[in-house]
């Protein structure tokens, strides 16, 4: 059911693979993409935030979680149901993953600050029980450890507070390749700036930036930004200074 207003919802995801198949990154694109598809709402993009990588993580890879924002005038319980059905069917048989959703109602900057703690030392399933309740996010564990509410917790927070992670997926990324103009870039995608880092200035509309395979531009202030630097080899040309960003 639908409220007639229009809300943001932070949704968090980590721990839905294991070491034989699956990924996060994909299953929180293929989310974003149903909200849309499924008329439940529009999504602002999707996110991959960094962590603690140490011996006492128990991690497929790089220990990073996802999030994925939404509006919608669906309430949060409606919220939390689609998206808990939707991570149950893709989720990979074994994993242990967590979702989160942040609403209006949570206290962001106590859950950002769960989020940054996780980039720093481990955080354990306590920790993360205390500051979902005291922080007013609804919390579900799909797995039998229940550790995957850890880094989805601290994904959301850190989506929520503005300042950190790439977009993994984003309105009209994934047609921008190669060699293409900053305006263009900006024009058919909802990338919001693309600075020279050197200088922190807008590239001008005409300056031609090499996308390569893909772009990865970084949460600034809350919005998608695309960071780059003047190529060595040919002084017209940009090169985005993040590129290693598994997708």
């Amino acid at each position: 059911m639908t409220s007639g207003v229009t809300e943001t919802f932070v949704i968090g995801l980590d721990d839905t693979d294991t070491p034989d198949g699956g990924g996060t990154g994909p299953l929180a694109r293929a989310l974003a993409a149903a909200v849309e598809a499924e008329s439940f709402g529009t999504s602002l993009g999707v996110t991959r935030h960094r962590l603690l990588d140490s011996p006492k993580l128990n991690m497929t890879t790089r220990n990073t979680a996802l999030a994925v924002v939404i509006t919608t005038e669906r309430s949060l319980d409606d919220v939390e149901d689609y998206v808990v059905a939707f991570v149950r069917k893709g989720v990979e048989r074994g994993s242990d993953a967590g979702v989160v959703v942040l609403s209006r109602h949570s206290d962001m900057p106590h859950v950002l600050a769960f989020g940054r703690r996780c980039q720093q030392e481990v955080m354990s399933l306590a920790d993360q029980e205390t500051f979902a309740t005291e922080g007013n996010v609804r919390s579900r564990s799909l797995g039998n450890k229940r550790a995957g509410t850890i880094g989805a917790l601290a994904a959301a927070g850190l989506r929520a507070g503005g300042g950190d992670g790439h977009y993994i997926d984003l309105a009209g990324l994934a047609d921008v390749t190669g060699r293409t103009l900053a305006g263009q870039i900006r024009t058919n995608t909802a990338i919001e700036k693309v600075l020279d880092e050197a200088i922190d200035e807008e590239l001008d509309r005409d300056d031609a930036v090499d996308c390569g395979e893909g772009l990865w531009p970084r949460i600034v202030l809350g919005e998608p930004v695309l960071l780059t630097r003047r190529s060595e080899e040919d002084r017209k040309l940009w090169i985005p200074i993040d590129h290693d960003i598994d997708p």
